[in-house]
Parts: structure tokens; C-alpha cells; sequence
């Protein structure tokens, strides 16, 4: 059971209950006097100065026997998220050893999610978007992390940086697509996607878009999925930047985009591989965008 369950037991303003006698650090959640949904660390440490965003306030107590660092949800719209983030808090730092230790953990946490926050929510992924996303998170935590580790598969993701490649590792690079089942070409948007002096790969999924009650990918299933493979901080903090450069934040909206694998494919794109290169092109062309026909590349798909 998560805060989000525990909330509605909540109905009176400044009035606060510890979420777990038995974690290591003294959380709270409840109301605040503004009647805000909120969380609140109770401790002994020096506090310093923190920013909150549109969506979350931040406010700092100092009682003759504590400290109080919360967290108040100001903005409904990304309550989803705030929920989250409250269980993240919690369950991050459940095995510290040390409870000084806990000011510093809970704000570091704020600071991985922060950029969440900052994100305009009212700006979804269109579903183009969302299914291009989803096919390079599969890419990435699935036959990439296979292949180099989920932390160099991180590292080697250019999200929305400015390069034409999705991946690119040591002498490679990968190119990843996302289309609709039963599609059979996939759209190359510049010249520069598929061009290298090295070989690369195309890697195509194929998604179907099933009902909202089936139990298949979401965006927001994926992300959280990924971010907790992580072992290190550092690699979530990333992680979730690369997914704030793409526009995204975790948003009850994208829950209604429910999709299943129907293929995944790879090609490998070498010399003789159906490609437009800026060498093909005469100089007064300067941009171009062509689909590649899937059923014509059987001679270059990785097996």
C-alpha cells in the first residue's frame, strides 16, 4: 500500500501521522494548513535552503526538539507524480543506517524528481511521441542493457541531445523506430539518422495498442520498471533528466495508452543498405525526409 491509499484517512488541516514506526528516519504524512496533501521529515540536522516548483511547495521548521523538512502538493493535476515521489522518498531510504544521514537522502531525492515537477503539465507526448519513447526504453533496458549494462546503456542514450543517433557505444550506434503492428515501412526523418563512416543498426518494435484495462506497456509502468533497476543514484538522476529533455513526466494521461510487442526487428545498416546520405544529395537540397519499406530489407535483418 502506498501514501496515495493512505491520504483519505487525512481530513483536518496541520494534522500529521507517522507513515511507518519501524523505518529508520521519522516521516510523516498529512495535511498542512493550507489543506494540502503532504509529506514531512522530522529530524535533528542543520536545514538549508531549498526551491520548490509550481507543483510543490517546500517549507522548513525549526521546534525546540526538531526539525521539520515538507513537502506540499499545491497542484492536483500531478498528484500521480507526487504520489511517487513520496513512495520513492520512503522506500530509498528505509535501509540507512544512520538517521543523521536522513536530511541529506530525502533532499536528495527532491533533487532527482525535481525536474519532474518542473516539467509543463499541461504539454503531454502526443502518441507518436509516447510510442517512439516506449521503443527506445525497450531498446535500452532490454537488449542494449543485455548487451553493455544498464549503466553504459544509459550513458550511451542521446534523448533528445543534440545528435542524430539514439545510441551510440564505442564504434556503434543504433537507430531505433517505433510503428503501429501491421506497418511496413518506417519514417527516417533526415539524412543524417542512418548516415555513418561505420556500420550501425536499425532497430524496429512493432507495438499494438490494446484496451486501457489490459495489463501491457505504458509509459509510466516502463519508466518507473527502469528507474528502479538502477543501483546507483547518480544513474536514476540521469535517467530522469534524459526523460524531462524528452518532454516527458510521469502523468496519469499516459496511462491511457496501453500497448503490446507484437515484433521487434533488427537490421544492420552497412554498405548496399537503403539509406539517403547528404553524399546523394545535390547542395541546394538541405533536408529530407523518406520511409523505408521493412519487406525489402530481409538481406540486412540481424537474426
Amino acid at each position: 500500500m502506498g501514501v496515495k491509499d493512505e491520504f483519505p484517512r487525512f481530513t483536518k488541516p496541520n494534522y500529521y501521522s507517522r507513515i511507518d514506526n519501524n523505518h529508520i528516519l521519522e516521516i510523516h504524512i498529512g495535511l498542512d494548513e493550507k489543506g494540502h496533501q503532504s509529506i514531512e521529515l522530522r529530524h535533528n540536522n542543520k536545514q538549508h535552503k531549498l526551491k520548490g516548483t509550481d507543483a510543490i511547495e517546500i517549507s522548513q521548521y525549526s521546534r525546540p526538539d526538531y526539525n521539520t523538512l515538507r513537502f506540499s502538493l499545491a497542484d492536483d493535476e500531478v498528484s500521480s507524480l507526487f504520489y511517487m515521489f513520496c513512495d520513492d522518498m520512503i522506500e530509498h531510504t528505509r535501509e540507512l543506517k544512520d538517521k543523521s544521514d536522513g536530511y541529506t537522502a530525502v533532499v536528495n531525492r527532491y533533487h532527482l524528481w525535481k525536474r519532474m515537477f518542473l516539467n509543463n503539465k499541461n504539454q503531454c507526448l502526443p502518441e507518436s511521441e509516447i510510442m517512439g519513447l516506449i521503443g527506445e526504453l525497450l531498446y535500452l533496458s532490454g537488449p542494449l542493457a543485455e548487451r553493455i549494462g544498464i549503466h553504459d546503456a544509459l550513458y550511451s542514450w542521446s534523448g533528445q541531445e543534440l545528435t542524430h543517433k539514439d545510441f551510440s557505444f564505442e564504434d556503434n550506434w543504433v537507430e531505433v523506430k517505433t510503428i503501429s503492428r501491421g506497418k511496413s515501412s518506417v519514417k527516417i526523418s533526415s539524412m543524417e539518422q542512418l548516415e555513418s563512416d561505420t556500420d550501425g543498426e536499425l532497430a524496429v518494435f512493432s507495438l499494438e495498442k490494446m484496451s486501457e484495462n489490459y495489463s501491457g506497456i505504458t509509459l509510466n509502468n516502463l519508466v518507473t520498471r527502469i528507474k528502479n533497476s538502477f543501483t546507483d543514484i547518480s544513474d536514476e538522476t540521469k535517467f530522469m533528466a534524459q526523460l524531462a529533455m524528452n518532454g516527458f513526466a510521469i502523468n496519469d494521461y499516459y496511462d491511457h495508452f496501453v500497448y503490446e510487442q507484437s515484433d521487434f526487428r533488427r537490421y544492420k545498416v552497412t554498405e548496399g543498405f537503403p539509406r539517403i546520405t547528404p553524399d546523394d544529395m545535390p547542395e541546394a537540397i538541405t533536408k529530407v525526409s523518406y520511409e523505408i519499406s521493412l519487406t525489402e530489407l530481409s538481406e540486412y535483418e540481424i537474426k
